[in-house]
């Protein structure tokens, strides 16, 4: 902005040949009055500056605080922002090990469902044999039988008796319809109770090596603890003791139906 100095200060410039002033004095007012022109118009220049800069500050504050604010708010919104896809990611984690666990679930459900439907169908068949074994109890007729002996108070079988039972699964290896009764005793030494219980024993450890080692269907086998109540010699000797230690293994076995037969049946 310029300023006319003489008119901010209502000067009057004078002739230098103005009759009433002399050289000197009017030049020496005119110096004054310039200085003092001067000074004014620094200070108004300095004034107007400072109330240029106030206003300038005034305004510039509350847009920096704005701006500050926003910024603020800006950092808030992203740590926000950022939990949430922490914690979305974290779920997601989670969802999938859930999946993964259930998928192994349904794997192995589907798994014993094959195992027990096949277990099944395996059950249907032997009851279906043995159905048919019962139907037609009267048609068998013992082919087979041997005994094994056992120790004093023994369940277990030597490898002499085993020999017997491999011999028992040859001859029914290539049979179709038969059973198998297992009939275990005891000598007439100890308690009744034992003797039951000792039977039971004996019988069991025959079973158990002919469904075993020679596979021989377990529905096929019947068995009996009778203990002391059919001695093979009423004796109280060493001889007689052992001959009544035994299991006797008998098998009964029916001719082939015919096709008719087996239709019918």
């Amino acid at each position: 902005m310029v300023y006319d100095v003489r008119r901010s200060v209502g000067y009057v410039e004078k002739c230098p040949t103005d009759p009433e002033q002399g050289n000197g004095g009017g030049s020496k007012m005119r110096k004054a009055s310039v200085s003092t022109t001067i000074a004014l118009a620094i200070g108004s220049l300095l004034i107007a500056g400072c109330a240029t800069k106030g206003y300038v500050r005034q305004s510039i504050t509350p847009i920096e605080q704005k701006v500050d604010q926003v910024d603020q708010n800006s950092q808030k919104r992203d740590s926000s922002q950022v939990a949430d896809i922490n914690k979305t990611n974290q779920v997601v984690d989670e969802d999938e090990k859930k999946l993964d666990a259930t998928s192994e679930i349904a794997k192995t459900a589907d798994n014993q469902s094959k195992g027990a439907m096949s277990k099944a169908n395996q059950n249907a068949k032997d009851l279906g044999d043995l159905r048919n074994v019962v139907a037609n109890i009267d048609d068998y007729k013992p082919a087979n039988q041997a005994v094994v002996h056992f120790a004093v108070n023994k369940d277990t079988l030597t490898k002499d008796e085993k020999v017997k039972l491999d011999e028992v699964a040859v001859q029914i290896g290539g049979l179709q319809r038969y059973f198998i009764t297992v009939e275990g005793y005891t000598d007439q030494t100890g308690s009744p109770s034992y003797n039951d219980r000792l039977s039971r024993e004996r019988a069991n450890s025959v079973i158990s090596y002919l469904v075993g080692l020679h596979n021989i269907p377990v529905y096929r086998i019947h068995m009996v603890g009778l203990g002391e109540q059919k001695l093979i010699d009423e004796g109280k000797g060493k001889k007689a003791r052992e001959a009544s230690r035994r299991v006797e293994i008998t098998v009964f076995t029916a001719k082939p139906l015919s096709a008719s037969a087996t239709g019918a049946n």
